[in-house]
């Protein structure tokens, strides 16, 4: 025991453990200020929340949670599985173009979707003056309504299901099959009582990244009118002006993330559902007369409603506005999310580099554990960050300026110091899981060759792995430079006061019933989610290949 003492001690007093240690202990003070969110004091106005709204907000969270997660399971195992199993006309079109609604955050096409659903609309204006139908108000339902959320957020991110299913479908083997088949059963026999209960690992990966993205939203359920946890953050900080309040809520709500994170590695367990397809790859089997018709209307759906509608509708929107909103206004709205986004991206994927490469060279447990727990922030909402930041920030301040009596009073709350050093907590998973993946196809000889040379590890980082990593170090900066252009409740927590970005712009001009002027910033951020949907593709065709 004392042996083992004296060796961590020895690592602890390495530079880079050192360094690393004090990294994840910053990057991890939002969580540990939220953690202890539990045991603060919430006053009347927390009795009055927990009494009068949280049981509102617990009840709308479950049945958006819940809705979502029936219908992106139904529309992403269905589409995975037809495009894995099935040749048919347009293939190869639906193998990405189901993606692409993922490109479109779930916020954007909400306001888009309640335009193409307004009593003014041409979808309604339409009917109304060549059929003679009489839509009322509402021509369906109110899509601004609880259903009307559910559906939105399933159409925007069952593809989370639909690309992870997929990879799975791919792997499987011809040989299961024609053992299924020989007990006589059919083909969608095979497909509920064997391939679907084998792909649930992937299935339940798939639905988990869904909700983690509702739990996330803001921008969505703001405008739908839906109160939910996120909603309950924003009201306890902006309209009762208790900080308390809205930092006990965020504890709730980080609690309920874990729990969905630890339901699913228990569902998972120590269980195995690979198998092998080196001998007998599945060939997928070609559609004849109307069942092409049939497959190619089911995966149309989700693409259609997902993304060419909303899509081309912000499209036309832009057309019409575009000359009277682009103006010196709009230009420093471009240059303040890329500016942004960039800084982040770049402080975000050094950080990364230099994590990624400490924990491979010191692949202690501890210095494991503490990345795992600094690379939690991503699982949480951006609220969530942004409130445990806004506290730690403020304690900081108070306990400075109290130390330093008469000095000059430091304010990091609303800086791009503070928007930047959020992003950080929020996306160093991105840039630490993307940096990993690439370390571990570089042998770990080629490092202790450098060292044993003499070089240092500073040299064998900028020498050695980065040149053989560079690929994978500009993808994660890439995602999180995307990430940051459409993330929206953080910045709207904490930006700088009469600032603002694309995607705040955004959420301003549709909550304004302003849609059509809303529309040009949301076709730049859609544009952008686009490059990350055409790598991905790019490396599932890869993988296949």
């Amino acid at each position: 025991m004392l042996k083992r003492l004296k060796k961590i001690s020895t690592y602890l007093l390495n530079p880079w453990v050192l360094l690393l240690l004090t990294v994840t202990l910053l990057i991890s003070i939002p969580l540990i200020i939220i953690l202890g969110g539990v045991f603060t004091e919430g006053g009347e106005i927390w009795i009055h929340i927990l009494k009068n709204l949280v049981p509102g907000y617990v009840v709308n969270t479950f049945l958006l949670m819940l809705g979502v997660a029936v219908f992106t399971f139904v529309l992403g195992v269905s589409t995975s599985w037809i495009v894995s199993m099935y040749r048919f006309p347009g293939r190869r079109f639906f193998e990405w173009g189901l993606i692409l609604p993922i490109a479109l955050p779930a916020y954007i096409s909400g306001f888009t979707w309640a335009g193409i659903l307004d009593y003014t609309s041409l979808l309604y204006v339409f009917a109304r003056n060549n059929f003679g139908i009489n839509t009322g108000q509402y021509l369906f339902f109110d899509v601004l309504s609880l259903p009307g959320a559910i559906i939105i957020f399933s159409l925007a991110l069952y593809p989370y299901v639909y690309i992870i299913t997929r990879a799975y479908f791919l792997r499987q083997s011809r040989v299961l099959f024609e053992v299924t088949a020989s007990l006589g059963m059919t083909p969608f026999q095979s497909f509920l009582r064997v391939a679907l209960p084998m792909a649930r690992p992937a299935v339940v990966a798939g639905i988990s990244l869904a909700l983690m993205e509702v739990l996330n939203d803001y921008g969505l359920v703001k405008y739908f009118g839906v109160d939910t946890f996120t909603t309950g953050i924003f009201n306890a900080w902006f309209a009762f002006g208790n900080l308390n309040a809205a930092l006990k809520l965020s504890a709730f709500l980080m609690f309920f993330v874990f729990a969905l994170l630890l339901l699913e590695r228990y569902q998972r367990k120590d269980k195995r559902f690979d198998m092998s397809t080196a001998s007998r790859p599945l060939q997928a089997k070609k559609l004849k007369g109307l069942n092409q018709l049939w497959v190619v209307g089911i995966v149309s759906i989700p693409f259609l409603f997902g993304f060419l509608l909303p899509f081309s509708m912000m499209i036309y929107w832009t057309t019409h506005v575009f000359a009277e909103v682009l103006s010196s206004d709009f230009l420093m709205l471009l240059r303040n999310s890329f500016t942004l986004a960039l800084l982040a991206s770049i402080i975000t994927t050094v950080f990364a580099v230099f994590i990624a490469y400490t924990v491979r060279t010191f692949p202690l447990p501890f210095v494991k554990l503490a990345v795992y727990f600094s690379t939690l922030g991503y699982a949480l909402p951006g609220a969530v960050v942004a409130i445990g930041l806004l506290v730690a920030l403020l304690w900081f301040e108070a306990g400075v300026a109290g130390f330093i009596r008469n000095a000059v009073k430091i304010t990091l709350l609303g800086t791009w110091f503070t928007l930047v050093f959020a992003y950080l907590v929020r996306f160093i998973a991105i840039g630490y899981n993307s940096i990993g993946s690439g370390n571990e196809r570089v042998p770990v000889s080629l490092d202790q060759a450098s060292r044993s040379l003499g070089v240092s590890k500073l040299k064998t980082l900028i020498s050695v792995n980065l040149p053989l990593i560079k690929t994978s170090v500009l993808a994660a900066a890439l995602l999180v430079f995307i990430d940051v252009l459409k993330e929206l409740p953080l910045t709207l927590i904490l930006r700088p006061f009469n600032f603002d970005t694309l995607a705040i712009r955004t959420f301003e001009f549709a909550s304004d019933e302003r849609l059509a002027e809303a529309a040009p910033a949301a076709v730049i951020i859609v544009i952008a989610g686009l490059i990350p949907v055409y790598l991905l593709n790019k490396m599932m065709r890869r993988g296949r290949t």
